[in-house]
């Protein structure tokens, strides 16, 4: 995706520019976080590799499934932390680059509240605090084909308040629904210290951009049998907010060195648009299996894509930069089997098995978008220590899975690939009145 850039250095540049290089960068900075989402929110969600939607009942089933709110029996407070160690994140190419990206470690925090109400025990109210998506790649020193080694970097997080609510509406059917409060904040240098006239491609840094939006989130969980119980689940797509950052450009190749804009905005992505559907099936009084499967819209969610800079700080460059691009998102399915096994009254273990699919079309691969996760397995121990308190362990394997692609968008080598590996352990605290 290479442009040349037409201007006269003597004047003063009125007309928009579509810098495709600059455009692609943006894009895959946020790209890079929110096609990365959790596999499921708490201990007993993750341990179950995401198998959900017929088994959630704690405080964090907002962010799941929110209608087993109502199996949460009085107040209850979850605290959910989830270290990831991403040993395996690494870019390769033809230029001889090959690199493991420096931003190997990631915590996430999801915290989650509920109480029924006096007045009507059988509707329960709640509120979560959630990471919902993030993630970050950072490569130093790469080669690139005009001859010089540059950073290749990109930071993206989105964060969720979420209150709910819940009705036990007869002993075997639930409703939930969960209202949200999204922030997403991003940042990235795209090869910042590269300017090449002939090519046209300007080197770009950017930072502070961020905002909040809305979503929502229902569910219904419904008991066939007493043995066997289904869970649905409908989340809607959540529109990132991505404005009020800045910006700065390489221009040194026409002269006009780094130009600073004041003002920089992404618009087009989003979370995507879900739906799951799963099932729990009691075997014995100890043991319990279930699978569910997910579909995102990532086609919309990674589709047409406008990036906007405004207000540079040199007469000389362009005054507004404008650029459309469809980003080659694709819609994704995500299938897990689960089982849960109440080893003792207190101890329950939990374990799973899940696979994804890719969220963008091959074409579009590159190492700030590197989204070649797809298999995880794992699982994990509950300890209920009293009435009032419980525990969680949980450890995950991402085996390394690795993309082959030619690359298109960035001046680095034509043959490339990307590999991804990881470790997720989740530490969960809990405490019932």
């Amino acid at each position: 995706m290479i442009t040349q850039l037409k201007c006269d250095l003597h004047h003063r540049i009125h007309n928009q520019l579509l810098l495709l290089s600059l455009l692609t960068s943006m894009s895959f900075t946020a790209a890079a976080g929110v096609a990365i989402m959790p596999i499921g929110y708490g201990a007993k969600s993750i341990g179950m590799l995401g198998t959900d939607m017929a088994f959630s009942d704690s405080p964090l089933s907002i962010n799941n499934n929110p209608a087993g709110l109502t199996k949460v029996d009085g107040p209850a407070l979850y605290l959910a932390l989830e270290p990831h160690l991403l040993t395996g994140l690494n870019y390769r190419d033809s230029l001889g680059n090959s690199q493991d990206s420096q931003l190997d470690r990631m915590l996430l925090v999801s915290l989650g509240w509920s109480k029924p109400l006096a007045s009507a025990p059988n509707i329960t109210v709640g509120l979560g605090l959630f990471a919902q998506g993030g993630v970050g790649y950072d490569y130093q020193e790469l080669e690139t084909t005009y001859g010089n080694r540059d950073e290749l970097s990109a930071m993206f997080g989105v964060f969720r308040f979420a209150p709910a609510i819940a009705w036990q509406a007869s002993d075997k059917l639930r409703f939930g629904l969960s209202a949200s409060i999204n922030y997403a904040e991003a940042e990235q240098n795209i090869l910042p210290n590269t300017s090449d006239l002939a090519t046209g491609f300007y080197g770009l840094a950017l930072w502070d951009v961020s905002g909040t939006s809305f979503s929502w989130r229902g569910g219904v969980q419904y008991e066939i049998t007493d043995t066997l119980h289904l869970g649905v689940a409908y989340g809607h797509s959540t529109e990132l907010k991505l404005n009020d950052g800045k910006a700065s450009v390489n221009f040194e190749a026409i002269g006009i060195g780094r130009v600073n804009y004041q003002s920089a905005a992404i618009k087009g992505l989003s979370l995507p648009k879900e739906v799951g559907v799963g099932i729990a099936w009691q075997i014995s009084p100890k043991l319990t299996i279930g699978a569910d499967i997910n579909w995102y819209q990532w086609s919309k969610a990674l589709g047409e894509i406008t990036t906007t800079l405004s207000g540079p700080n040199n007469l000389l460059a362009p005054e507004h930069v404008v650029a459309v691009n469809d980003f080659g998102g694709q819609d994704q399915y995500m299938q897990s089997i689960g089982l849960e096994y109440d080893y003792s009254e207190t101890t329950t273990i939990y374990s799973g098995i899940n696979h994804v699919g890719y969220a963008v079309e091959k074409g579009a691969s590159n190492p700030l978008n590197n989204l070649t996760a797809k298999y995880h397995l794992g699982g994990g121990i509950e300890h209920r220590i009293n009435q009032h308190w419980q525990t969680s362990i949980i450890f995950i394997a991402n085996p390394e899975n690795s993309r082959k692609y030619t690359n298109t968008s960035l001046p680095l080598g034509s043959e490339a690939e990307v590999g991804f590996n990881s470790y997720q352990f989740v530490l969960e605290l809990d405490y019932h009145w």
